[in-house]
């Protein structure tokens, strides 16, 4: 049998005799081979259809981000504040702070407390010679004793001190070869200083070159007289932390509003995205113009999971009724503005909305009533309502992926992923019965060459010796 040289596996010599080719094979094999075609071609459009499903997956998840965002307090609560004088008075505010003006005026910052040593050295790492030991006890009378070897320098000292700033409020430092200790607070918080070694140190009640007994803030606000230990003062107004920055004899008017800005915001969002996940879902379930010859179809067309998707999308968006509030989409202006059921936000419309009630506004979009107890168990849920509750709800249903729960797009996968495996044993198996005839084809007509072969060396045989007896 001749040896095999072709590009499918067949004598390049075969059908010298019987003429039959490799080619010739190959067209018996036809049939089978469009089954294998079939196979890879399901293949392909299974992976069009999961690569398009894991695209609607990731609108869906920017859609729930939108959703969560007006889930959240700070959306509807968060404030802007004007300040008539940075200088003297830094704001910032939390969703708990109300709208309200302040008039503010500081007649005195905190400072620290802090007593400076007598110079020891020409060099902060020159041996001071002094040993023994000394304390420091802070203002709540707490004791820290401190042992002072002859070898330590004033950077070995200042690092034992500071070793223990974070239980004392005391901490070390050097300047111009004096040992400087400082509270670590403002306010009037005393340190004393004891100890055999205290006065060689140049840090005793008679050694010490300067102490200075920290001071309270102390400011009015609307008039009422106020001190704080603390520079920054967030226990005066519920929200409201005020960083006072100078004293003067000028005031500082503080105006608190709620910032309407990021609620429109958040809402024009969630009202963008779903014009992008509607738009993509319809591309998806487009049939095309089935007029034309050459029409280009959705790669899930006709998938009635998707469809169904776009429908309570759509019915939930466009709701004239949210459960826990009488207020309607259309009343926050969020409304259907074409035929092809694109939404538009009228964000004055909403603006106005916000102004007039808005915290009727952020109920509309969620509420919770708290932790109620369920007849069915004895643990405590929180019943949630509203427009993006039902939302948040419906799309969650598509993307939960956990190992108890497969939502319906991670179900679509697994069932995707069932299939082209399915193909590809068929696939496998349409190799092995292809490489099977195949072989028997080759066989075959191998054969039947070798036999005309033979045949043809026989007949000239039989003619040579017919001329020779001639």
């Amino acid at each position: 049998m001749a040896s095999i040289t072709s590009s499918s596996g067949i004598s390049t010599t075969l059908g010298s005799y019987s003429g039959v080719t490799s080619d010739d094979i190959e067209k018996l094999l036809s049939a089978d081979t469009t089954k294998k075609m079939l196979a890879q071609n399901k293949i392909t459009t299974i992976n069009d259809q999961k690569t398009a499903w894991n695209d609607v997956r990731t609108r869906l998840n920017s859609l729930l981000s939108k959703v969560e965002e007006l889930q959240k307090a700070e959306t509807f609560a968060t404030k802007k504040v004007t300040n008539s004088d940075e200088s003297i008075a830094s704001i910032t505010t939390t969703a708990d702070a109300a709208e309200n003006d302040f008039s503010l005026k500081i007649t005195q910052l905190a400072t620290t407390t802090k007593l400076i040593g007598n110079k020891l050295s020409d060099s902060s790492k020159t041996a001071l010679g002094i040993s023994g030991s000394f304390s420091l006890t802070n203002s709540q009378d707490k004791t820290f004793t401190f042992t002072v070897e002859s070898t330590d320098t004033l950077k070995s000292l200042t690092d034992k001190i500071n070793v223990e700033t974070k239980n004392s409020a005391i901490s070390a430092s050097i300047i111009d070869n004096r040992l400087v200790l400082t509270s670590s607070t403002t306010g009037e918080h005393a340190i004393t200083v004891a100890g055999e070694s205290a006065d060689a140190l140049g840090i005793s009640s008679t050694k010490k070159a300067s102490y200075s007994l920290g001071q309270q803030a102390e400011f009015e606000l609307d008039g009422l007289a106020l001190k704080s230990d603390s520079n920054s003062v967030s226990n005066v107004v519920e929200g409201v932390t005020f960083t006072l920055k100078k004293a003067s004899t000028d005031s500082t008017t503080i105006k608190v509003t709620t910032d309407t800005d990021k609620t429109v915001q958040a809402v024009k969002d969630l009202v963008s995205q779903y014009n992008s996940t509607m738009s993509f879902i319809s591309d998806n379930l487009s049939v095309g113009d089935p007029s034309k010859e050459s029409n280009t179809t959705g790669k899930l067309q006709g998938d009635s999971t998707l469809r169904s998707l776009q429908e309570r999308l759509s019915s939930l968006f466009t709701s004239s009724a949210v459960t826990g509030t009488s207020l309607k989409a259309n009343d926050v202006g969020i409304s259907l503005i074409d035929r092809d059921g694109t939404l538009g936000l009228d964000e004055d419309k909403l603006k106005k909305a916000l102004s007039e009630d808005g915290n009727a506004v952020k109920n509309f979009f969620y509420q919770t009533d708290g932790a109620k107890s369920t007849i069915a168990s004895t643990s405590n849920v929180s019943e949630t309502n509203g427009y993006t509750a039902v939302l948040k709800k419906l799309v969650d249903g598509y993307l939960v992926d956990t190992t108890a729960n497969k939502g319906i797009i991670a179900t679509k996968a697994a069932t995707f992923d069932l299939a082209i495996k399915d193909l590809n044993k068929q696939i496998t198996r349409f190799d092995e019965i292809l490489t099977m005839k195949r072989d028997r084809y080759v066989d075959m007509f191998t054969r039947l060459d070798q036999a005309m072969m033979e045949a043809e060396s026989q007949l000239s045989y039989f003619t040579t010796q017919a001329s020779s007896n001639g």
